[in-house]
């Protein structure tokens, strides 16, 4: 790049630097053509789930790609099930990683939507999926919830290959992630806020949050349920 072309890019991000963000409450999902682009965000309060396939990298050097293709066809349209009967939105599908989101209501609050959800999509695992695969196939997934409020803009690019992806900034957005990262096979770690919604705790355990990473610096404690023991 040259001096020209690094004076224009400076110019361009500190007018982007230099935005004031509209802030504007909401309380519903919504298609990627709704949310705004530019300077207003949506704020969202909801519970933000990951999901991830475990060991997905050594299952391709196993497998091949032409079958984990079906794999991960199979592991999407389970989740997308899964997340769907618990009222749920499947936001962004990453590869063996899915952002999905749930907003409570009179009925259910949103991090009881989403643990049900886990549960559903451990059961679909269990019960669906590695019931008609052979052993090579069979997969299990790590699962990371927070709750709390995101925000939802469309983050677009001018240029030769233009484009324009929905961003979800939040810290529980960036913690469900990292939580989704440390979580073992059947496993489902989430935060305080997220069990203070939950009226059955028979099946919750407390963490060990400095064996965690970087999760260890959440605010408060964190939880888990496994299932498949």
């Amino acid at each position: 790049m040259n001096s020209s072309n690094k004076s224009k890019l400076k110019n361009e991000l500190k007018q982007i630097r230099d935005l004031k963000i509209r802030v504007e409450n909401v309380d519903d999902h919504h298609y990627d053509n709704q949310i705004p682009k530019g300077t207003t965000v949506y704020n969202l309060a909801c519970s933000i789930m990951f999901v991830d396939m475990r060991n997905s990298t050594d299952m391709t050097d196993k497998n091949g790609s032409r079958d984990m293709t079906k794999i991960y066809k199979m592991f999407a349209k389970l989740v997308i099930t899964a997340v769907e009967e618990n009222d749920g939105r499947v936001y962004q599908i990453m590869g063996d990683g899915m952002l999905c989101s749930f907003i409570g209501d009179k009925n259910k609050n949103s991090g009881e939507k989403a643990l049900s959800a886990a549960k559903t999509i451990n059961d679909y695992l269990k019960d669906v999926y590695n019931e008609i695969v052979e052993d090579d196939w069979k997969i299990s997934c790590g699962i990371g919830i927070r709750t709390g409020h995101i925000f939802l803009n469309r983050i677009g690019t001018r240029g030769k290959n233009k484009t324009c992806k929905v961003a979800y900034p939040s810290s529980i957005t960036n913690y469900a992630c990292k939580l989704c990262n440390q979580a073992e096979g059947g496993q489902v770690l989430f935060d305080d806020a997220t069990y203070d919604q939950i009226k059955n705790k028979n099946l919750i355990k407390e963490v060990d949050k400095s064996k965690l990473g970087t999760c260890k610096n959440i605010v408060g404690n964190i939880w888990e349920i496994k299932y498949g023991e």
